[in-house]
């Protein structure tokens, strides 16, 4: 006679749930004007910073207005505006090998046939465990064709005018490292924390020497853009506006 050992519910559901990998959302937000926004994408490319608003309604048969912002990250020429804000139409993805390809035109529907458009991937993406984020490869603009920097299993990424931050969280510490647009070498710090409630999610980070790095992220009924503040004891070194970022957070959680 042969036994069956049957595990009590409870424990059961346990040994499912450490057994199924973590899922994780991710979410984009834009800044216009002060105002954070979701983002249907962003783009930290090398020498600028763009980024597309989601649009207000979701209808593949017909292209749905939404602003494109561009941020430089030198010095403006003459020519050049530091911040560009312009309309365009959102048009339907269209999904290829591993490849999404959405398409931009101008507000009257010209500059169509795939000149300009917004490619992401369907591969790495939040859809699938082994990514946090979804892709975003390159944004193709009347401005010329901009990669764009992907950072494998980041929990955050941001530009502020003057850098890109990264934030990396195993669930039991956080790492933090900047980018600086100047050229100047950047920030790395690991064993930082993290802070969620209603209100925001933040990501805290002391060095030995007494710095401290804060990341908020304000929830959209609860404040702006999110934020990068420095300190050092009681001065209060840097505050600077997130201008698009994108937060992955474990399924059901909120920024």
């Amino acid at each position: 006679m042969k036994f069956q050992h049957v595990l009590p519910l409870g424990l059961a559901l346990s040994v499912l749930a450490l057994a199924a990998p973590q899922r994780y959302e991710m979410r984009s937000y834009v800044n216009v004007g002060g105002k954070v926004q979701s983002a249907f994408a962003w783009c930290d490319a090398p020498d600028r910073v763009l980024a597309v608003t989601q649009p207000v309604r979701a209808d593949p048969a017909t292209p749905q207005p939404v602003t494109l912002r561009r941020w430089l990250k030198r010095p403006p020429r003459e020519a050049d505006a530091a911040v560009l804000t312009a309309t365009y139409l959102l048009g339907t993805p269209d999904p290829g090998a591993g490849n999404i390809y959405t398409p931009l035109t101008f507000p009257d529907g010209t500059g169509g046939g795939g000149r300009f458009y917004i490619h992401t991937s369907n591969v790495e993406s939040v859809n699938d465990p082994a990514y946090r984020m979804t892709r975003v490869g390159r944004f193709r603009t009347p401005e010329g064709n901009f990669p764009c920097r992907y950072v494998p299993q980041a929990a955050f990424l941001g530009a502020t005018s003057k850098r890109t931050v990264i934030v990396w969280d195993n669930g039991r510490a956080a790492t933090y490292a900047t980018r600086n647009f100047d050229g100047t070498p950047g920030v790395y710090v690991t064993g930082g924390r993290k802070i969620t409630n209603e209100e925001l999610t933040a990501y805290e980070f002391t060095t030995k020497n007494g710095y401290r790095y804060r990341v908020e992220l304000w929830t959209p009924q609860y404040g702006g853009a999110g934020s990068l503040l420095v300190s050092k004891g009681n001065q209060q070194l840097l505050d600077e506006s997130f201008n698009a970022y994108s937060v992955s957070l474990p399924a059901g959680a909120r920024p």
